[in-house]
């Protein structure tokens, strides 16, 4: 049965496209990050509110295959066979037309309801315009993270055709997801699209798992004396892992008895030759610093309920999921004040945002919280009450609501 012969009712077939990065993929490992728990997270909400997702991501390994989310829903997360298994995300931009060309046989053959295609990092909102093109539905778009934002922060880092194609998905979409009013006007500033087209809905936190009173486990150096200190997420120069190093050794240099613990929990990505584990040592800071893979979402807000502060030393964020978890936690943020991250965190309230990436400036605030730990316990029971407001559920009502427009 074709799609446009489907019973037609209240629930719709959300088409959700992340060709580079599995939903299911572990957040810190590889180009897994906030992407990936943003699709998860939204894609399981829209199910429990009764609509239908297929979810299409490229195949990467032979074990792929299709599975089943929900049996009522019949949602699935589906992998698309597209150029070789083992390809680097520079790559695929040349695969986005064989990959909506072989995505549209197995929407028609899976769809129950009408349909619309939410599209997620600029390589799936070319896929998802060639498919919307085919199957007359129309394209919502979340960007997660702009060309020309990137390089406006960090000059080179991404290519100019990349810039050119964002541009293009900005004015042919249906409607574009900002995740904050911050990237709404770096969408108006960088694409020149209208401001009517974009939406900002925020994402949401999963408070069954990142809550204050659940178990806690620190994974690195023991000490009831120094602050604990967790950083997470991938391990690249553009989250900024390497400021904290930095940061630790000025203060070992002002001669701090109580230097913070760090404890790093993500893989390496990116440049082989970016390594903080080499550099702790050259600076002489590698017995404060410990490391740890990727973990689950339960393990990892074990750690931060531990941690006195999580920090977020990134070039710049969309959002800063990892921000708002920690503050479901109860544990106070430190984060530069770039992009989203100004959303994410109250400064002064929950935590507190730093103006540049300067070691010496992320060593005042990690000296703060050895000497004012009072001030930093309340940052973290403000950031309860902070994170309680944002919902993933929330969010998926607001989605369905978008995609009803969008139709």
């Amino acid at each position: 049965m074709g799609v446009a012969e489907r019973i037609v009712d209240e629930s719709l077939t959300v088409v959700m496209i992340s060709m580079h990065t599995s939903p299911l993929a572990q957040p810190g490992r590889g180009d897994a990050g906030g992407l990936n728990v943003y699709v998860r997270n939204l894609t399981n909400a829209l199910i429990r509110a009764g609509h239908q997702v297929l979810c299409f991501t490229r195949k990467t390994s032979v074990t792929d295959t299709t599975i089943l989310l929900d049996e009522n829903t019949q949602s699935k997360v589906i992998p698309i066979v597209a150029g070789r298994l083992l390809l680097p995300k520079e790559a695929l931009v040349e695969l986005t037309t064989q990959f909506a060309e072989t995505m549209m046989p197995v929407i028609h053959e899976h769809a129950l309801h009408r349909l619309v295609a939410h599209s997620h990092y600029w390589l799936s909102g070319l896929v998802a315009l060639q498919v919307a093109e085919n199957l007359g539905c129309p394209v919502v778009h979340t960007m997660h993270t702009l060309g020309a934002a990137k390089n406006a922060s960090a000059p080179g880092t991404e290519p100019s055709y990349r810039l050119e194609r964002e541009a293009y998905i900005s004015a042919k979409v249906s409607a574009l997801i900002a995740n904050t009013a911050v990237e709404k006007q770096e969408l108006i500033k960088h694409t020149g699209v209208e401001a009517e087209k974009i939406a900002v809905v925020h994402p949401g936190v999963d408070h069954d798992i990142f809550e204050p009173y659940g178990p806690r486990h620190w994974p690195g150096q023991h000490t009831s004396e120094a602050p604990h200190v967790l950083f997470a997420g991938r391990l690249q120069q553009f989250k900024g892992p390497h400021v904290l190093i930095d940061a630790l050794a000025d203060l070992k240099k002002r001669g701090f008895q109580s230097l913070p613990v760090i404890h790093f929990t993500g893989a390496t990505s990116g440049s082989a030759t970016y390594d903080i584990r080499s550099r702790s040592h050259l600076l002489g800071v590698a017995r404060q610093c410990s490391f740890s893979d990727p973990v689950t979402p339960e393990t990892l807000a074990s750690m931060m309920r531990a941690a006195d502060v999580v920090a977020m030393p990134s070039v710049a964020e969309t959002f800063g999921l990892v921000a708002l978890e920690a503050q479901a936690c109860g544990t106070p943020v430190i984060a530069h004040r770039a992009g989203g991250l100004t959303t994410a965190v109250a400064d002064g309230v929950t935590g507190q945002l730093i103006d540049s990436l300067e070691p010496r400036d992320w060593a005042d605030a990690l000296a703060s919280v050895v000497e004012e730990p009072a001030k930093w316990q309340q940052f973290g029971a403000a950031g309860v009450e902070r994170a309680a407001s944002f919902s993933w559920s929330a969010m998926a009502d607001r989605m369905a609501d978008i995609y009803l427009q969008a139709l």
